[in-house]
């Protein structure tokens, strides 16, 4: 008995004085305030990444040119195109919405897999290094839109 008060005292047993959060335990820290500039650059990020998808999407569903050819001359399925169109769309509307913040880190992943998936394809067929820019690009946005993203629309610590 001893020896627990000895280590309650010392703070070896969690409760005791200067007691330690146990390394499994995340401590709670509220995000500042972010700048207006992050705030302006979360918002252009995020409109340079929807905007598109949105329009990719509608394209893509309606097999429409140019991105329904583009699925085509990388060897896609053309149902594929519809498929691909509709979480798209799906997914701009969801990063753009307020609140939600477990759906949009989905919708992120999903664009980055989408994104990533096209620069692959497009190296892969053999397109040159302009037809990997615009996908690349889009990735870098998507990056900084997540990141800059504001407290309410990221998950909570645990």
């Amino acid at each position: 008995m001893q020896d627990q008060e000895t280590n309650r005292v010392q703070g070896m047993i969690p409760g005791g004085p200067g007691a330690r959060a146990p390394l499994n335990m995340a401590i709670h820290e509220p995000h500042p305030q972010p700048s207006p500039k992050a705030t302006i650059g979360y918002w252009v990020c995020t409109f340079v990444v929807a905007i598109p998808a949105l329009a990719a999407g509608m394209t893509d569903v309606l097999h429409l040119q140019p991105f329904f050819g583009l699925l085509l001359h990388l060897g896609y399925p053309a149902y594929f195109a519809t498929i691909l169109g509709v979480w798209k769309i799906l997914g701009a509307i969801v990063i753009l919405a307020p609140r939600y913040p477990l759906i949009k880190e989905w919708a992120y992943a999903g664009m980055v897999i989408d994104y990533s998936s096209a620069v692959l394809s497009h190296a892969a067929s053999g397109d040159g290094a302009g037809a990997i820019v615009g996908p690349a690009l889009s990735l870098v946005a998507i990056a900084g839109s997540w990141y800059l993203r504001p407290r309410s629309r990221r998950l909570p610590y645990r």
